[in-house]
């Protein structure tokens, strides 16, 4: 049977990967985000994955409201949805102080007020189906806050919270809920997070590929899995801290020092 997918934030990295994933998996797709024109190349190639089609359409999830709408357009187009994979996001590097109201409200939009506007515009259509999987690409940093990245950590942190509790809230009407927190990949949200944290944006080490993330979302989709951790070091950290919370925050205070850019994903 053919499932229909809502995905934020596809035109690069992670997302863009995952549209490719689930469009070889037979998924027709909906995909935004504010590049229509990467949008759009895309397709002819994710049509080829095994995409039975393939609707583009230009949102910029900073604009309240727009997260609402894209479901309503995605439900327009295809008929009906069986997941919805929210994507999108941004960081910003630096101590609190140095992130403004102003900057934090756009953040605090895109990466976690938008996806809630998309969530309750689909609950409804969900729950008249009893059936659907909702998808937050939230990170590490929403489960352990990391110094130069606390506004960032706020909204992903955010993340995690709605989804355990809808994850409660749903379960009985058979939708499911699904929080995958990647680790550290390799992506364009690097070379576009906006650093003022002094550091001059030099990396230490690599990530793992966006490729190893798309999967594991379409993995948790398929298998309905609650949470996911991805990456050695974001699952040390986690075990470390059911040992020793303090040692855990200890740690993670040195990484911050040691490698300013690797606390975002």
């Amino acid at each position: 049977m053919e499932k229909n997918l809502i995905l934020t934030g596809a035109s690069s990295g992670i997302g863009k990967a995952s549209a490719e994933v689930f469009a070889g998996r037979g998924y027709g797709l909906f995909i935004t985000a504010r590049r229509i024109e990467r949008l759009k190349s895309m397709t002819p190639d994710l049509l080829k994955l095994g995409a039975p089609l393939c609707y583009s359409s230009e949102y910029d999830l900073s604009v309240p409201g727009n997260g609402t709408r894209l479901v309503e357009e995605a439900l327009a187009c295809m008929g009906s949805v069986d997941v919805l994979v929210c994507n999108a996001g941004y960081g910003r590097f630096g101590p609190v102080e140095n992130v403004d109201p102003v900057a934090m409200e756009r953040m605090w939009q895109v990466n976690f007020q938008s996806a809630y506007e998309s969530i309750l515009a689909v609950i409804p259509h969900f729950k008249k189906r009893r059936q659907g999987h909702i998808v937050l690409v939230s990170s590490i940093n929403g489960k352990k806050g990391m110094a130069g990245s606390a506004a960032y950590s706020a909204t992903k942190f955010a993340q995690v919270g709605l989804g355990e509790a809808l994850w409660a809230e749903l379960k009985d009407f058979g939708i499911n809920v699904s929080v995958v927190c990647p680790g550290y990949t390799e992506t364009e949200f690097h070379a576009t997070a906006t650093d003022r944290s002094g550091s001059g944006g030099k990396r230490s080490s690599r990530g793992q590929s966006a490729l190893k993330a798309a999967e594991a979302i379409e993995k948790a989709v398929r298998n309905n899995t609650r949470e996911v951790h991805l990456t050695f070091s974001g699952k040390l950290i986690l075990l470390i801290e059911r040992i020793s919370n303090n040692l855990a925050m200890l740690i993670m205070a040195k990484a911050a020092k040691k490698d300013p850019l690797r606390k975002l994903d």
